[in-house]
């Protein structure tokens, strides 16, 4: 037996930067921005009519005003030395605004690092958490990690078309062993890694550059992670953006589909092949795949328990068919299909009979993205619009 794959098209954005000529900068001359960092311009900046600019152009913008400041301030100071002689020698000079270069974070290992304020030259070693998070965004990292030498992109396709923020993006070696020599000689101002994978090299990499690490598996939300990556570097409102589109479709698709999902009960289960070891049940609320199906209003089955303590549950193989459900989520890799015996397992359940049984990306219904929100929105989506859902399943 066949189950239902979802075949989708995605889609990206990239930021553009703008050329901020001299007319732009003179519009906001008169803006008193004594004592505010560049992150408080920016915003002043939005408050004041730059909003149709990006996080990123409004920071860029912000940068040249302070430094077109200081300009003329040196020389009018200059200009007035030169006409006014020794005359003015007993007044002091009026203070000038100072902007902090630098800030202080916590990352994933809870320690405080001190970072760029506006990071320029930013590695990230993780391929997904920290290259593809940061360019889905418009930010273009200098080099980043890869799982495959060579080919830096290979499993970001699975969301889509490579975002155009990495085209000059240069690969700094496997993603569990970066190439400390490559990553020095980018001169990065902040590197990027994650718990897992660079915990055991964090002295090498912060003799090169501060180093912030996030922990994977930590947070409150599924865009934790995201968000304070992009926090980092200034576009943490382009996720808010991203997120209120969102929103938008959650609800049209909430009104258009009421009768369904508020009805809905699932069970999503990861397979990795079979045996008791490579089967087991997925009910973290801290990924795409349940984040959007709770959004919608879908319900876990009432055959998952209670188990929000574990929320990666193991279970054998022959214990699949007792996590019924009106619809099962199966997670496996891009392209295949569940194992033959799983899906026999599973025939006799409700979902089965009601050939309500679907195989999904796990990776992508797993990564931690605002993206990989919108690609399973829109696997749900398809699997709504293409039939009439059975949902009258009776689980205790």
């Amino acid at each position: 037996m066949e189950v239902p794959r979802i075949e989708r098209n995605t889609r990206m954005c990239a930021a553009t930067l703008i050329d901020t000529t001299d007319a732009l900068l003179s519009r906001y001359d008169q803006l008193d921005l004594r004592g505010l960092s560049i992150t408080e311009i920016a915003e002043l900046l939005r408050q004041q009519g730059a909003a149709h600019l990006s996080p990123i152009e409004r920071i860029e913008l912000a940068e040249r005003l302070i430094t077109r400041r200081r300009f003329l301030i040196g020389a009018g100071a200059l200009a007035l030395g030169i006409i006014t002689g020794c005359g003015t020698q007993e007044q002091a000079a009026a203070p000038t605004a100072m902007v902090a270069t630098t800030r202080t974070v916590v990352d994933g290992l809870g320690r405080r690092v001190e970072v760029p304020a506006v990071p320029q030259r930013v590695v990230a070693l993780h391929d997904l958490d920290n290259a593809y998070a940061l360019a889905s965004l418009g930010f273009a990292p200098i080099g980043m990690g890869s799982i495959t030498l060579g080919d830096p992109f290979e499993r970001l396709r699975s969301l889509g078309p490579i975002p155009p923020a990495l085209e000059q993006t240069v690969e700094v070696g496997l993603l569990y062993e970066p190439n400390l020599e490559a990553i020095a000689s980018l001169q990065p101002d902040l590197i990027l890694g994650t718990r897992g994978s660079h915990q055991q090299i964090l002295d090498q990499l912060t003799a090169i550059a501060p180093t912030v690490l996030i922990d994977q598996t930590a947070g409150d939300d599924v865009l934790s992670n995201q968000r304070f990556l992009a926090s980092l570097v200034g576009v943490e409102d382009r996720i808010d953006e991203q997120l209120a589109r969102y929103e938008a479709r959650i609800a049209a698709l909430r009104e258009r589909y009421a009768d369904t999902l508020n009805t809905l009960e699932y069970t999503r289960i990861d397979s990795y092949g079979v045996g008791a070891e490579d089967n087991y049940l997925i009910l973290f609320d801290l990924t795409p795949g349940t984040r959007v199906l709770t959004d919608l209003g879908a319900r876990r089955s009432k055959t998952n328990g209670n188990v929000d303590n574990d929320p990666f549950p193991a279970i054998s193989l022959e214990r699949l068919a007792d996590y019924d459900a009106d619809v099962i989520f199966i997670g496996v890799e891009a392209g295949t299909q569940p194992e033959p015996q799983v899906l026999q397992l599973l025939s006799a359940t409700f979902a089965g009979q009601n050939n309500q049984i679907f195989a999904v990306d796990y990776g992508v219904w797993g990564f931690r993205l605002v993206d990989a929100l919108f690609i399973v929105l829109n696997d749900i989506e398809q699997i709504l619009s293409s039939r009439s859902l059975n949902t009258a399943g009776d689980f205790r």
